[in-house]
């Protein structure tokens, strides 16, 4: 028991330490035609993302400051005159500044850091603000001459046409979406006559990755082939290429032989606590692997962990959008679809998760009827199409709520 004490104290520790470890976007002025935002420590090249967004009358050049923490002093500048409009600045995600800039026209960007902690992006020459107290500790940067550290690029318009990609799914950003083939390798999940799990969530797996590649979409999966592939390891990808969306897709299943024709339907599920049986016998069955490695306590001090996380809400929405997306796609053309409704429920492959994260339960294998559809190629493109669709609804809410 001590140990375990111990244990858990090591791992506050490390993440309090870890929060210590990011960096701060302290301050944020305009100086000569040049946005000066002034970080706590020096940017690596590697937490910065650069892009653009070109509309018929506008164009936005975006930055996205990886492992960064937005100081509450610091505000997004508006009703700028000239040919910029504004430059937003906000916490995109819990460790991602972004800072906007809204231009009239395109033009030439550079940006860059030097040898203090200030990152400076080029403005247009017709930039200006009102006047306001010069914030001193920036200012002085501009009359000495420090050497450039890097350059990340000369030109981001030049980039333009690559970004300006044409979305059906009509978004404004380009977004990482981490697919997640449930099971695999030695792990087959649920077998029903001769059929097994990890076989039909590859199929339905591909299908969707295949749909948001073609509209542009930046897309990687935990495994491409029948691979086996731990919970923990499959999470870690998803953080590890800071993906905006994970979706675990998974079939159910009844052990019940007598039910077995009652039980079918789709249904959603976000990380949650939850005192339903039925979530709770699902979670169970998907998480039955990692579970005979752990005790009581350590299982609760994990989720307890991680049920307060900002994460939530939003997968909540997202689950929800993929429940009616897919339910809607079947509706279409099959009778006797049933909506089993969006729950939370404790499935441990969405823990630790830096994104919404959702599991889908496309249907039950253990149901005759229903399992001659799931392997229906026609049946399996209408789910994929439910997926993909309910995946860019959440997305497109989610962008009018940060405009």
């Amino acid at each position: 028991m001590v140990n375990r004490f111990f244990f858990v104290i090591f791992l506050i520790f490390i993440s309090l330490n870890s929060i210590e470890a990011k960096n701060i976007l302290k301050r944020a002025k305009i100086d000569n035609s040049t946005l000066a935002l002034e970080f706590k420590k020096s940017l690596k090249k590697s937490d910065i993302r650069a892009s653009a967004i070109k509309n018929s009358n506008k164009i936005k050049y975006v930055f996205d400051f990886k492992n960064c923490y937005l100081n509450r002093r610091v505000n997004s500048l508006l009703n700028l005159k000239g040919d910029v409009k504004s430059i937003r600045i906000a916490q995109f995600k819990k460790d991602t500044v972004r800072v906007v800039i809204d231009s009239k026209k395109e033009y030439k960007v550079r940006f860059y850091q030097k040898d203090r902690p200030i990152f400076y992006i080029t403005l247009p020459s017709k930039v200006t603000i009102p006047q306001k107290k010069v914030n001193k500790s920036v200012a002085k940067t501009k009359k000495s001459s420090p050497k450039e550290l890097f350059s990340y690029v000369d030109n981001i318009s030049e980039s333009v046409k690559l970004i300006q990609t044409p979305y059906s799914a009509n978004l404004k950003h380009n977004y990482t979406i981490m697919i997640d083939p449930g099971h695999g390798g030695i792990k087959p999940g649920t077998m029903w006559a001769g059929y097994k799990e990890k076989t039909l969530v590859l199929q339905i797996a591909k299908r969707v990755y295949k749909k948001l590649k073609n509209l542009g979409f930046r897309v990687k999966m935990t495994r491409y082939r029948d691979s086996h592939i731990s919970l923990r390891g499959r999470i870690e990808k998803a953080n590890k290429a800071d993906a905006d969306v994970f979706v675990s897709i998974h079939a159910n299943s009844i052990p019940n032989k007598s039910r077995i024709n009652k039980a079918y339907g789709i249904e959603t599920y976000y990380l949650q606590t939850t005192r339903n049986a039925r979530a709770k016998r699902v979670a169970a069955k998907e998480n039955a692997d990692l579970l005979k490695s752990m005790d009581k306590t350590t299982k609760q001090v994990l989720l307890n962990t991680v049920f307060t996380g900002p994460k939530i809400q939003l997968s909540n929405r997202l689950a929800i959008d993929i429940q009616r997306g897919v339910l809607n796609s079947l509706k279409a053309k099959y009778r006797g679809i049933k909506d089993n409704g969006v729950r939370g429920a404790p499935f441990y492959v969405l823990v630790g998760a830096e994104m919404p994260a959702i599991l889908i339960e496309v249907g039950y294998m253990s149901n005759p009827k229903e399992r001659k559809r799931l392997f229906n190629p026609d049946y399996q493109e209408r789910i994929a199409n439910g997926i993909v669709k309910g995946i860019i609804r959440y997305l497109k809410n989610r962008e009018r709520e940060l405009e």
